[in-house]
């Protein structure tokens, strides 16, 4: 049986054990330091005649302005304004502020994947420091999932190239750490299949169950997964037609009854939800060596049904059943958590991004500048993400407030992410650690 908690669950611990607070912190540069040098790695590909404004600048006016609710690229301008004394501490600024178009063609000429890798490999790094001092029991396999999003406000019915289809990405994440790992924006004459499977070949996933909605439940996607040194989830549907039919045949009645009574085959769960009460059942079995085309699955071991009833304060019921192949064992518990833990990446990620950052409202034309607002906006969101319980409101107020007193905000922010800071924080406090 599993135990343990999400890295966010012990970080969130720490925090609270701790009474760590913003406005308690000594605020140092640390962080911003860290994540300028990364920026620094981002190769230019402007004319050097033609150089006004530094590269490095220009992509930390952006991330600090993003972190600070501003969304759009006039938005940036004003903030960089707003900000210049603050801002020329950190940066260089040989001709003041950049306009919003700089910003735009700037953004719309670099490539800022690796920026983007490298400063979320950081923060990695900065929970991974903060849970070893709290000493709290973290899941030993954690949840990463793959989905596609699209941005619909950068698409064009007409245009003077006729239409302009919206961005589409590819997103990788994880509900441990909620943070966005990998992404893959995804070419207008193809799909988020290939793009999955590519992601994942260039993945460690050595002690991860990734999970996937059915457009990616594909025989070329378990076999990365497994090639990367991870586990799957997938959900099953009706692109796979005669697997699907088969695995719903299969857990009948009777078969749903055994599985109740046998350790670590099943497990309910209730949960209010939506106005209502939800009841789920999941049953998971090793019993698939009737499937005639297993050995075509790389790595399947397993195949699970979660059944649903959805109870509606007004009296109303619902029922529905889905269905997954797997490559952990028999294991409930292990499984509720996959399952479960796929709706993360829509809600922590998806919807964050469009309800606090503003990104289905991003109209940036051109596909290289949206890639790279989108990316700013993850990385930003990672760092709310792993913040938010100690200010305990909600990203988007924690954006306004940070827009409000930037000065003394950011490096107060920052700093809750530094382990020197914390521990500092915590001695002061007569204490050693979030440890029980």
């Amino acid at each position: 049986m599993s135990k343990g908690s999400t890295k966010l669950k012990v970080l969130h611990d720490l925090f609270e054990e701790n009474n760590i607070h913003p406005n308690l912190m000594e605020g140092n540069d640390a962080l911003i330091e860290a994540v300028k040098e990364n920026a620094g790695t981002v190769k230019d590909y402007r004319h050097q005649s033609y150089i006004r404004h530094p590269l490095v600048s220009i992509i930390m006016i952006v991330f600090f302005a993003v972190l600070a609710n501003a969304d759009e690229w006039a938005e940036i301008e004003t903030f960089a304004k707003k900000k210049e004394k603050w801002l020329r501490e950190h940066l260089d600024l040989p001709h003041g502020i950049p306009t919003d178009d700089t910003y735009r063609i700037v953004m719309g000429n670099i490539d800022t994947e690796h920026f983007f890798r490298l400063t979320v490999k950081l923060l990695i790094e900065a929970v991974d420091d903060l849970l070893a001092y709290a000493g709290g029991e973290t899941y030993g396999k954690s949840i990463t999932s793959v989905d596609g999003k699209v941005s619909r406000g950068s698409a064009r019915k007409e245009s003077a190239d006729g239409e302009i289809k919206a961005l589409q990405t590819l997103n990788v994440y994880s509900g441990d750490y909620g943070i966005c790992l990998g992404q893959k924006f995804i070419a207008e004459k193809t799909n988020e299949i290939p793009a999955a499977q590519e992601i994942l070949r260039m993945m460690d996933l050595e002690g991860t169950i990734v999970t996937a909605d059915a457009m990616n439940c594909q025989k070329g996607t378990a076999e990365a997964v497994i090639n990367a040194g991870g586990d799957y989830v997938l959900a099953l549907k009706g692109n796979q037609q005669l697997f699907h039919e088969e695995v719903k045949e299969y857990f009948d009645t009777d078969v749903c009854e055994s599985l109740r009574g046998e350790t670590g085959h099943y497990m309910k769960t209730t949960d209010k939800e939506h106005g209502g009460m939800a009841v789920r059942e999941y049953y998971i079995t090793e019993d698939i060596m009737w499937f005639s085309e297993k050995e075509k699955w790389e790595g399947l071991k397993s195949i699970g049904m979660v059944h649903k009833v959805m109870k509606k304060n007004n009296g109303e019921q619902t029922e529905e059943d889905r269905y997954y192949i797997c490559s952990i064992g028999a294991e409930a518990e292990e499984f509720e958590r996959a399952a479960r833990g796929h709706w993360g990446i829509e809600n922590g990620l998806h919807w964050q991004l469009d309800f606090t950052f503003g990104d289905d409202k991003n109209t940036s034309m051109a596909k290289t500048s949206a890639k790279n607002l989108q990316t700013m906006k993850k990385i930003a969101l990672s760092i709310l993400r792993l913040v938010r319980d100690s200010y305990k409101i909600s990203m988007k107020r924690i954006r306004y407030d940070l827009s409000l007193d930037f000065e003394n905000g950011i490096e107060k922010m920052l700093s809750l992410l530094d382990i020197n800071s914390v521990k500092s924080l915590i001695e002061s406090n007569g204490k050693s650690s979030g440890k029980k």
